[in-house]
């Protein structure tokens, strides 16, 4: 029963990157490199026929895998800082260039600038502010996962990160940024996004932007074989995830708790039996006081006794009445 159902999907599945395929002018860009989920090949063939790159991803003019390794030593042994940006699918080797990255990185202050570096890894701004503090030259910074923040908290973030970028860059520090969606620090020297992985070869194929986010080629990243590396990079992922689920668990716990302590009171019920038990009100009067409290466009005290009194003789006594109503809901008078 599971092979017919496992089998059915395929069916499906080829039939629908089959039928992409045939359509008129549509060049493949997935054949030896696709992503874990087939909608996500899907995505990325529609996007590159759309944008007219196909010849980007496929023409091989224009990868650039032979001078990236000099992209990112160069900068290093000339006293210049490094910033990178990569974004991808879950699973499409984002981490995995990361960590190429920061290998090839700690190599080149130690082989050129016989320096020992230390590497950061971060989850969270505030993380990341922190671990700037402590940045020796060389260092290396990688912020993983940025959150997908807007408005104006957004644009007051970007603008922050891009300051401290800026006052940084003399320190000669390695930044990585990754996000599944997209990069909003302009300051990346290279923005790098994921494009598909040939599983038989184990290669990672990735699209390469400049700083104006423009798509110029390509590049081909095989997977490293420090697996120290690997095996830390998890655990960290790892502790962070479950730190972050603890936290959860803390906040649900105490809004059930909360919720369960104050499920069985009605802030107008507690305020009525006060109004009854200990300043001796009449029903219509509390029924009064709460319309007042209750309503967007207060009411007048001259309305409010008519309406209840039936003459404004009555103002004093519903002045004094809605003082004490604001006295118990602890509002000031």
């Amino acid at each position: 029963m599971s092979n017919d159902y496992l089998d059915s999907i395929k069916r499906i599945r080829n039939r629908i990157i089959g039928n992409a395929v045939r359509v008129s002018n549509f060049v493949d860009c997935c054949k030896e490199f696709r992503f874990i989920r087939a909608f996500d090949t899907i995505n990325f063939n529609n996007k590159m026929n759309r944008l007219g790159i196909v010849h980007l991803v496929n023409d091989e003019n224009y990868n650039f895998t032979e001078i990236l390794e000099d992209e990112i030593i160069e900068p290093i042994i000339h006293h210049s800082s490094n910033t990178f940006g990569i974004t991808g699918k879950t699973g499409s080797g984002k981490s995995e260039f990361a960590e190429t990255l920061v290998l090839i990185c700690v190599k080149t202050n130690k082989d050129f600038l016989g320096r020992d570096v230390n590497f950061y890894l971060c989850y969270t701004w505030e993380d990341f502010h922190d671990t700037l503090k402590i940045l020796k030259k060389g260092d290396i910074l990688w912020k993983d996962e940025m959150p997908k923040t807007m408005g104006k908290g957004s644009r007051l973030q970007k603008w922050e990160i891009e300051n401290i970028l800026h006052s940084v860059r003399k320190m000669e520090n390695t930044f990585i940024f990754i996000d599944p969606v997209s990069i909003d620090v302009d300051l990346c020297d290279l923005y790098i996004e994921s494009a598909g992985m040939n599983f038989k070869t184990k290669t990672n194929r990735f699209m390469l932007r400049n700083e104006k986010k423009q798509y110029f080629g390509h590049i081909y990243v095989k997977l490293h074989n420090n697996e120290r590396l690997r095996d830390w990079y998890e655990t960290q992922k790892d502790k962070f995830i479950r730190k972050i689920l603890d936290l959860a668990g803390k906040v649900k716990v105490e809004e059930v708790k909360e919720n369960k302590d104050n499920s069985d009171i009605n802030p107008d019920q507690e305020i009525e039996r006060k109004l009854s038990k200990d300043h001796n009100f009449l029903k219509f009067e509390i029924r009064m006081c709460l319309e007042w409290k209750n309503s967007i466009k207060k009411p007048s005290e001259r309305k409010l006794a008519i309406k209840y009194y039936g003459t404004e003789k009555k103002r004093g006594t519903v002045r004094n009445r809605l003082k004490i109503l604001k006295e118990i809901m602890n509002d000031e008078i």
